[in-house]
């Protein structure tokens, strides 16, 4: 099957050029169209080109590029040629290296949509819209594990889009597969009106501390329960960590089931979906 893959630019108003550069760099050899946001919201900007996309029915791969990102040579190339449902890229979030992807246990639980390609049938599988900044998720420590903690945000939150629509994507089964790392521009300040010599002062992001977050995650009191040989086992009253015979006790009566130690848990009870 040939491959035609839609270029989503959800761009709020601005875009760095050399990014512009490089996605057409990357573009060499590819089939692609362009599906393009212009003053839309977050996340308007990424939900509206998307559904533009699939209403091309020889649309193959969706890849979601944001503005401010570096993108080295072969890129989307090497991101294709891993053949996966959802191909996505780590790159700091923060200065100080905060990484874009949150793995458990070697899972991939959600990650950044800077550098993100899907194919286009993983749409077929997820509730529209695709997209969404109005869900909360609070991450708690559960032992070896985490649980992630759906609530109704409303609007004030920035960003949020990236981490539910990976939560979407673990919900149903779909694996995301990290490609490699990449690196962010931003704006240090505008340059200066009236003059030729006007050029902005952008710098470059590239350190990555990996899964910063969920180290931090691990770092915090366990939710409930105490510290110790415990198993832990959820409640209809949540997570807590009990002794294995008491463990015994509680399944055997329909009181508890246990926690799969090696899996992120999602509690989604309060999300309206």
């Amino acid at each position: 099957m040939s491959v035609k893959v839609a270029v989503i630019l959800p761009s709020r108003g601005l875009m760095f050029s050399r990014t512009a550069e490089e996605i057409v760099r990357n573009l060499r050899g590819v089939d692609y169209k362009f599906f393009f946001s212009h003053r839309q919201p977050i996340p308007d900007c990424f939900e509206t080109p998307v559904r533009h996309a699939l209403r091309d029915k020889t649309i193959t791969h969706l890849w979601i590029t944001e503005d401010d990102m570096i993108l080295p040579d072969n890129t989307l190339w090497d991101m294709l040629a891993l053949d996966k449902d959802v191909v996505t890229c780590d790159y700091p979030v923060t200065k100080d290296g905060k990484g874009a992807v949150f793995t458990v246990s070697g899972e991939i639980v959600y990650c950044g949509t800077g550098c993100l390609l899907i194919k286009r049938e993983v749409f077929d599988r997820l509730a529209t819209p695709y997209f969404r900044s109005d869900i909360r998720w609070s991450p708690l420590n559960y032992g070896s594990t985490v649980k992630m903690v759906g609530s109704m945000y409303g609007d004030e939150g920035y960003g949020l889009h990236d981490v539910t629509f990976g939560i979407k994507l673990y919900r149903a089964g779909i694996p995301i597969h990290e490609y490699g790392c990449l690196g962010q521009r931003k704006l240090v300040s505008l340059g200066k009106s009236g003059t030729n010599d006007g050029a902005h002062l952008i710098e470059q992001w590239t350190k990555i501390k990996k899964n910063y977050e969920y180290k931090k995650i691990m770092g915090m009191p366990l939710a409930i329960g105490a510290k110790g040989a415990l198993i832990t086992v959820d409640t209809p009253t949540g997570g807590i960590r009990v002794t294995k015979k008491h463990a015994e006790n509680l399944i055997k009566q329909g009181l508890a089931t246990k926690i799969d130690d090696s899996k992120v848990i999602i509690d989604d009870s309060e999300v309206k979906w």
